[in-house]
């Protein structure tokens, strides 16, 4: 009898391990073809915005983004195309719960919620945001580009001015954005020689953007122009007392060369 309970006991702890087992290959299996759809999904996503298809491309990354409703990636590309097409509030609640987050380590992410917040005219949260993609990236020029946009839209010109400086140094790709923006800032204030030098240096970058073929013929205009009283680009009177944008712009200096590793302190 006790032999016979002892093997019952057996069989059946045997059973319960082959089923245990099972339901683990099965669990395996299910993850491995999800996997797989999303892949060929997003492998479609691609190629129909290859071919000029947005919105069919927005239709596959929504449908990823549905199936993986917690995946930071799906809907960090599903915010991405949202933004593209023009969808900057649904962008927006889409990537929000993850790029206002504590412990966001994906710089990619916050910088993608920044450009949202940018697209929006929500500059105070764009300026939030983009330095804490600062912060987990330091060589990001996007990053610094889009914290640069916001202090500017802000009228913050000289913090501006810095942190587009400092994503020029690490940009890659086609600078033309960044120079019209860095162009349009020295514009503000008031610095027309350089401003016109640095949109020509667009213009030669993208010859074809007819947006900056129209702010240097706008900047090259008010070159020629006596400057009027109580505009912002009448010259600066000399030994005027330091700006609290010009301190605050040493100050965001120092803090991005600190986090670059480009400090004065720790030049060679």
């Amino acid at each position: 009898m006790w032999y016979t309970k002892k093997l019952l006991t057996a069989i059946l702890a045997g059973g319960l391990l082959v089923s245990l087992a099972g339901c683990a290959s099965t669990t395996t299996g299910q993850s491995s073809r999800e996997d797989k759809i999303d892949s060929v999904m997003a492998k479609a996503a691609a190629d129909a915005k290859g071919k000029g298809n947005a919105g069919q491309s927005l239709s596959y990354l929504e449908q990823i983004y549905k199936r993986n409703s917690s995946d930071p990636s799906a809907a960090q590309n599903y915010a991405h195309a949202l933004r593209e097409e023009g969808f900057f509030s649904r962008a927006s609640l889409i990537l929000k719960p993850f790029a206002t987050q504590d412990n966001v380590k994906d710089a990619g992410l916050l910088i993608e919620y920044a450009s949202i917040q940018t697209s929006m005219g929500n500059h105070v949260d764009a300026e939030q945001t983009a330095r804490k993609a600062v912060l987990l990236d330091p060589t990001s020029g996007r990053a610094y580009h889009l914290l640069g946009i916001a202090l500017d839209a802000q009228g913050h010109h000289e913090q501006a001015q810095t942190a587009f400086e400092k994503g020029l140094e690490h940009w890659e790709g086609d600078p033309s954005a960044l120079l019209n923006n860095m162009g349009l800032n020295l514009a503000a204030q008031g610095f027309l020689d350089e401003a016109i030098e640095t949109l020509r240096k667009a213009l030669d970058t993208a010859p074809n953007r007819m947006e900056i073929e129209r702010n240097l013929r706008i900047i090259s205009a008010l070159q020629y122009q006596p400057p009027k009283e109580g505009t912002r680009l009448v010259p600066k009177p000399p030994r005027k007392p330091e700006s609290e944008d010009k301190r605050q712009a040493k100050i965001l200096k120092n803090e991005l060369d600190s986090n670059d590793g480009t400090s004065e302190s720790t030049k060679e």
